[in-house]
């Protein structure tokens, strides 16, 4: 490749890089107002509308929100591969911003483990009955505090090993009107003790790298009561190669691996649960999921 096409080709790319700083953008107007330069505002929009005319239309406040995290936390890991390309793989991230958009796209979590349960009456009755769930990589802790609040009859146990995560956990905690119904542990799944106790369980799979999945899967799968639920998400698989490719470079970057569904139902399998399946809530994510034996 000559160096013409080379240049050529980092237009092409940086036109996508700037498209999406300008969804972002737009996104933030919308939730933050509009900024003191009207010009500014109104090619932003100009840009959005030709990214896709409606693009927007029908997207709720929350779901702007998730994305608006998503493209922050995406920019943030994107610079921090750029100055950093030689470090380990491990999840080494302080930067708020990073921490708390993940969070905040975890949230939407809880929406389609709702959509899952209005399709699954069993799993429908737990959410709604006295229970424990508990939310493995509970980060910030916003999938915690969202799960306490969709379903008032549960208790919450989230647990993290990362200091940072935990610190912006405990004071959002403390300002969501669910503090006594939330326990935060600064713990690491391999450590856990629990036996028969959560009715639910969270495991986010690609943060679980590929040497501890099968110690992680043994400690959870103690640790649920009889007839309790295990819920495990993966990203839903890109459907080029290229978004293939950075996404497994994400993921093993962050400390984790890049499992499959198939994968995941042959663990769940293995330790005995019942009624495995995968399911799809939404165009990004995939649930495997199974039911340990009452």
């Amino acid at each position: 490749m000559s160096f013409e096409s080379l240049m050529t080709k980092c237009q092409e790319l940086n036109q996508s890089v700037e498209a999406l700083a300008a969804l972002g953008a737009e996104l933030r107007l919308r939730c933050e107002g509009p900024g003191s330069d009207s010009r500014v505002s109104s090619l932003v929009h100009d840009v959005v509308d030709r990214i896709e005319p409606g693009l927007l239309a029908g997207v709720d406040a929350s779901q702007e929100l998730a994305v608006l995290s998503l493209i922050r936390a995406s920019f943030r890991q994107a610079i921090d591969l750029l100055e950093n390309p030689g470090r380990a793989p491990g999840w080494a991230y302080e930067d708020p911003v990073i921490l708390e958009s993940q969070g905040q796209v975890s949230r939407l979590i809880a929406r389609g483990i709702d959509t899952l349960a209005a399709k699954r009456a069993a799993l429908g009755a737990t959410l709604r009955q006295p229970g424990v769930l508990l939310d493995v990589g509970t980060g910030v802790g916003w999938l915690a505090i969202e799960a306490a609040r969709s379903w008032p009859a549960l208790r919450v146990v989230g647990i993290d090993s990362w200091e940072p995560a935990l610190i912006l956990a405990r004071q959002n905690l403390a300002q969501s009107g669910v503090l006594e119904r939330v326990e935060l542990r600064s713990q690491r799944v391999e450590h856990l003790a629990d036996e028969r106790i959560f009715t639910l369980a969270w495991l986010p799979g690609p943060f679980i790298a590929a040497e501890l999945m099968g110690i992680a899967l043994e400690r959870v799968h103690r640790a649920l009561a009889p007839g309790g639920w295990l819920i495990i998400g993966l990203y839903m698989p890109p459907p080029s190669k290229l978004g293939e490719a950075l996404t497994n470079l994400r993921i093993v970057r962050s400390g984790g691996h890049p499992w499959t569904a198939g994968e995941l139902e042959g663990w769940l399998q293995a330790l005995g649960l019942e009624r495995i399946e995968s399911f799809s809530p939404s165009s990004a994510i995939i649930f495997v999921l199974g039911k340990r034996q009452d």
